[in-house]
């Protein structure tokens, strides 16, 4: 089902953003056999007057007028639609809905595909179902996008409802995304986010160094990598995890702000053993993963966390890493993840977890990892595409008269 298909990927994220999450990583894989129209997000948080916004919009702009532009060395296709941001009326969300239909209707004619796979990661979508004489409809539900903060809540809501009741196939990362969308489609599904384990594995290879960022610090070295928003990092107890192990160094690295504006980190930017290290290229994360000692994932417990299914799990145990996480319910089965509620028991779990890092303990982190691979997840999609399309070849045919 996902080979010599053309497939139109409605994403929430840009292509080129500095961190890329699971729709670039999964549609660059599926390139490989497969020609992809990939549409850009489409703004779901009205933007703000902050830097990263004005830049935002003034790429989109720059981008829009390119129509839909190839990735040099990749069989895939990139549109930047102009919608406005803002989805609070139905009013504009019909006008929202038409400029889209018209933008994706164009590029599609234009790169001449024909029965298009639907792939969308926002509800957005609905406004292009019936109109592409698409194949399937595949909702790939990553996060509860009305949880996160600045983005209309009812509005995506109602398009959601409208969307699930659309799509064939509805594709979800946690237990929390799958039991509240089931109820609406019967075909929703369950798979938690992979890792590229080869990649993070190269951590530890002897011939790889360590990043002179992080040889350069004291140890032992506690690390985070990914976006540094407010809305998903509690930076308030991050700081008093560094509070509590002033011998440690804590180490930072990912952009801030790029998915909330106005995040601050408080105390913590303060702190004389917390370094932020800021954006890392993808490539070179294994050589600064390779020089921490104790991998985080200090998220908030809110109603967007309650879904949420870190990437970085995966990314981390495949690198070897031991793991501290606060109690996030879509991890809470890992068994190789020390959880911790409390600045206070945080610490505790990470002095833990650093004593345990015998060559016993890192081959189970790996071999975990390597059962949730992008190999393997996209082998799972494939079958239960396949089985959603010939059910529905089935029906067709059946009330054929």
């Amino acid at each position: 089902m996902l080979k010599e298909q053309d497939i139109v990927c409605i994403s929430s994220a840009d292509w080129d953003a500095p961190l890329w999450t699971n729709k670039q990583h999964l549609m660059s894989r599926l390139a490989e056999s497969n020609r992809i129209l990939y549409v850009e997000s489409l703004g779901l948080r009205t933007p703000t007057l902050a830097p990263q916004d004005r830049q935002r919009i003034k790429r989109r702009v720059k981008h829009y007028f390119l129509g839909p532009r190839k990735i040099p060395g990749k069989n895939v296709y990139v549109l930047s639609p102009l919608v406005i941001p803002y989805y609070r009326t139905a009013a504009l969300r019909a006008l929202n809905a038409a400029l889209l239909r018209r933008e994706v209707l164009q590029a599609v004619r234009r790169l001449d595909m024909r029965e298009p796979i639907l792939w969308s990661y926002i509800p957005n979508a609905y406004a292009l179902t019936h109109h592409l004489k698409e194949k399937l409809v595949v909702y790939h539900c990553v996060d509860d996008l009305a949880s996160i903060a600045g983005v209309p809540r009812h509005a995506v809501q109602s398009m959601e409802e409208r969307f699930l009741r659309e799509a064939d196939a509805v594709l979800t990362t946690s237990r929390a995304l799958y039991e509240a969308r089931v109820a609406i489609n019967p075909n929703t599904y369950l798979f938690t986010n992979v890792a590229d384990a080869d990649h993070f594995a190269q951590a530890l290879e002897p011939e790889l160094p360590v990043a002179p960022a992080i040889a350069a610090l004291p140890r032992p070295i506690a690390g985070y990598v990914g976006a540094l928003d407010a809305y998903k990092v509690d930076f308030p107890f991050l700081a008093a995890v560094a509070r509590q192990l002033s011998d440690w160094s804590f180490v930072l690295i990912g952009p801030v702000g790029q998915g909330q504006p106005s995040t601050d980190l408080g105390d913590l930017k303060r702190l004389p053993n917390v370094h932020l290290l800021g954006y890392v290229e993808y490539q070179r994360i294994p050589s600064y993963l390779k020089g921490i000692d104790v991998a985080l994932i200090p998220h908030r417990l809110s109603e967007y966390t309650q879904s949420s299914f870190p990437m970085k799990l995966y990314e981390y145990l495949a690198a070897g890493r031991p793991v501290v996480s606060t109690p996030l319910p879509a991890i809470a089965e890992v068994d190789l993840v020390r959880f911790a509620a409390t600045p206070e028991a945080f610490a505790q779990a990470v002095v833990a977890a650093w004593r345990e890092n015998s060559p016993e303990a890192v081959a189970r982190r790996v071999e975990e990892a390597r059962k949730h691979t992008w190999e393997s997840r996209l082998k799972s999609f494939d079958e239960v595409l396949e089985r959603v399309w010939q059910s529905q070849r089935q029906r067709r045919q059946s009330s054929a008269p």
